[in-house]
């Protein structure tokens, strides 16, 4: 599969049309673009989904909106991210992709609405960043939440993120004749390796992240009291549409002070999660630190 990361600048989109196709045999025909690899291409793939919602054509526009899905999940990120969790992060970019699906339909819905000029890309580099190129296995640790889709008076953006050595280009790569979503940032799913802070959806007009509002504190295990030891534990936690915390996953913390900590998170209450005012189960990290006075 082709890989391929890009910048593009603020550029109104052009009415770009695909190649005309013409008779080829049955390889020439797989390994034929849909759309062009360069900022055009990008480009003509997005405002195509404006022009079917302006017909009227929803089915077509639904069906465009779901080409940005990579064609083999699994497959890809074992590629890029090791066999290892492959399977585990193909699962939950399905979850990832509804989300992002229904985000980028209602923006793009929202400037064609409110605005009769073509539909323009602000996609920025910002601040002089280079794209962070995800290496054949690279780490799980190494992805940082950056960027999801959002309305911006009449222009479909990406919002960027400010964390080190991200760029939003990471969001979008160029696999087998189109530009996929690639997942990372938008509502982070990873494992976190070294125990960054996750959180469901970043930022943007049509989400709001999890919000902690009752924290219980968990009781100190005597054994470990006993013996003097102090830690931090760091658990992954899937917070439902209530704001209740429906599963939690431990990541890093000594055994000892691990099921104490587990059994506080699960009695956390959130203010949910809301994407387009709706609640909708978001993840994110939870960390206990565990200190003798």
């Amino acid at each position: 599969m082709q890989k391929w990361f890009f910048l593009l600048a603020v550029l109104p989109i052009a009415a770009t049309a695909r190649p005309a196709k013409t008779p080829q045999s049955a390889a020439a025909v797989q390994t034929t673009p849909l759309y062009i690899q360069s900022k055009d291409g990008f480009r003509a793939q997005l405002d195509e989904i404006a022009k079917c919602y302006r017909a009227g054509d929803k089915q077509k526009e639904r069906y465009l909106i779901n080409e940005f899905r990579l064609p083999n999940s699994e497959e890809w990120f074992s590629e890029h991210l090791g066999s290892a969790q492959s399977a585990e992060l193909a699962a939950r970019y399905d979850r990832l992709f509804s989300n992002f699906a229904e985000s980028l339909e209602k923006t793009i819905e929202s400037v064609v609405a409110n605005r009769s000029a073509e539909l323009v890309t602000e996609l920025g580099q910002g601040n002089g960043e280079k794209p962070s190129i995800i290496l054949a296995g690279a780490k799980t640790s190494g992805i940082v939440s950056v960027k999801e889709p959002h309305l911006c008076y009449g222009h479909f953006a990406i919002q960027v993120k400010k964390k080190p050595s991200a760029s939003w280009a990471d969001t979008f790569v160029y696999e087998d004749g189109m530009f996929r979503f690639a997942g990372f940032g938008a509502w982070p799913f990873w494992v976190w390796e070294d125990g960054s802070e996750g959180g469901g959806p970043k930022g943007g007009s049509f989400s709001e992240p999890p919000i902690l509002i009752t924290r219980i504190a968990p009781m100190y295990p005597l054994s470990a009291r006993a013996s003097g030891l102090e830690g931090v534990v760091i658990l992954h936690a899937l917070i439902d549409k209530e704001g209740r915390v429906k599963s939690a996953d431990i990541l890093n913390g000594d055994p000892l002070l691990a099921q104490a900590a587990l059994d506080a998170v699960l009695q956390w209450r959130y203010k949910p999660s809301t994407l387009g005012g709706a609640p909708v189960e978001a993840e994110t990290t939870a960390r206990i630190v565990f200190a003798l006075h």
